[in-house]
């Protein structure tokens, strides 16, 4: 019957995978209002205010991924920017989707600075960009991630 309707079943999402995607929230908020690292830091304070059922389920282990990794992001956004410019070929940093900018920000801190092994940051990536990006997306992120691969 699912062929039919062409509905398709959706992985739960738990453990950092759950949190991977608040943390892809989070983060799209800032980079949409063009926001600073600092404001990064702010938005995550107020997400933890505004989200107090969601954030009081998480366990220690997600809930010390997600302020780890908002720290991180923040402490280096230049320098993830910076990396992401320097391995898209032919195409400037600022015609780069919000999505899938995003999405860059996080994989490449938590390739380069959280030293996640790069298989598990674009299978993660990948599944993120097929379910809010366009067809296309997790294809442009997957060949991104891959030059910055090659490159650490």
């Amino acid at each position: 019957m699912k062929e039919i309707f062409g509905e398709e079943t959706k992985k739960t999402k738990a453990g950092i995978r759950l949190v991977r995607e608040e943390l892809f929230k989070i983060v799209f908020g800032v980079e949409a209002t063009e926001s600073t690292s600092e404001e990064l830091e702010k938005a995550f304070d107020i997400y933890l205010s505004n989200n107090e059922d969601f954030v009081s389920i998480l366990s220690e282990n997600q809930l010390k991924f997600l302020q780890t990794s908002i720290k991180g992001i923040s402490e280096n956004y230049a320098n993830i920017k910076d990396t992401i410019k320097a391995n898209t070929q032919n195409w400037a940093y600022e015609r780069i989707g919000l999505v899938e900018r995003t999405l860059l920000i996080i994989a490449t801190y938590e390739f380069l600075k959280a030293n996640t092994p790069i298989e598990v940051v674009a299978n993660e990536t990948v599944e993120l960009a097929k379910e809010y990006g366009n067809e296309k997306s997790y294809e442009f992120v997957n060949g991104i991630l891959a030059n910055i691969g090659k490159t650490k």
